[in-house]
């Protein structure tokens, strides 16, 4: 039914037009379930995190629904006619879920350096603010306050560097917290249920204290922590 992904346009777009396309010719109908995310990385020869930003931009354009603990099914709201017109720029768009964690992962761990080092203890209040909203927020219901709050508190950390060439470049890697298809990326391997976000906040609890005592060994593990759950959501964990 799929076929191999040939190299050009962004994978996961290639993923996403494959199965619009099972669905416009009927191979695929409203109700139906498709292939395990597994099953359809093989079939095409793309990685799991390919399949997934597809299958994430889809839900968010309301083509398929995924239901935790069974998979992922054509909309029952899909009609195969209108299928020809989606717009698939938001996958096309929006930068690689995997590529953004390498890239913050590797500016905000540089930044705490200088963060630690140069600590202002009376900024430090806004990095705090933001952390007690995500506290106030750390459920699956108040998904996207926790996002905004999570936006806020990484833009905080970073305005303590007190380095405005710094803040203005970590701007564009702040704005992607803020994307349809991270979010939803976000939510549906990673955050995807109250106690994930708990932990997920416990991780940012430990990062802000870690940083108010200028321990940076401390907060650099908190940081890795923090990534390294992140990748492996988005990577191994099958739906």
């Amino acid at each position: 039914m799929f076929d191999r992904i040939k190299p050009s346009k962004k994978k996961s777009v290639k993923v996403a037009e494959q199965i619009i396309e099972r669905i416009e010719v009927g191979d695929l109908r409203p109700g139906d379930k498709l292939p395990s995310e597994h099953e359809l990385a093989e079939k095409m020869e793309v990685s799991r995190p390919s399949v997934r930003e597809a299958l994430s931009g889809l839900q968010a354009l309301e083509v398929v629904d995924t239901k935790i603990g069974s998979g992922t099914y054509v909309s029952e709201s899909v009609v195969e006619s209108n299928l020809i017109s989606t717009d698939l720029s938001l996958i096309e768009k929006e930068m690689s879920h995997l590529h953004i964690i390498e890239a913050r992962k590797n500016l905000e761990d540089a930044m705490l350096e200088v963060v630690v080092e140069n600590l202002d203890r009376e900024k430090i209040d806004s990095v705090e603010a933001a952390l007690d909203r995500m506290k106030n927020h750390s459920t699956e219901r108040e998904y996207q306050q926790y996002m905004d709050a999570d936006h806020d508190f990484h833009e905080a950390l970073v305005r303590l560097t007190d380095n405005p060439l710094v803040v203005e470049a970590a701007q564009p890697l702040l704005a992607t917290i803020d994307g349809s298809l991270y979010r939803e990326l976000t939510r549906k391997y990673y955050l995807v249920d109250d106690s994930r976000i708990k932990r997920c906040f416990d991780i940012h609890k430990s990062l802000f204290e870690s940083v108010k005592e200028a321990n940076l060994d401390e907060a650099r593990a908190s940081m890795k922590k923090h990534w390294k759950l992140m990748e492996d959501a988005l990577e191994k964990s099958e739906n």
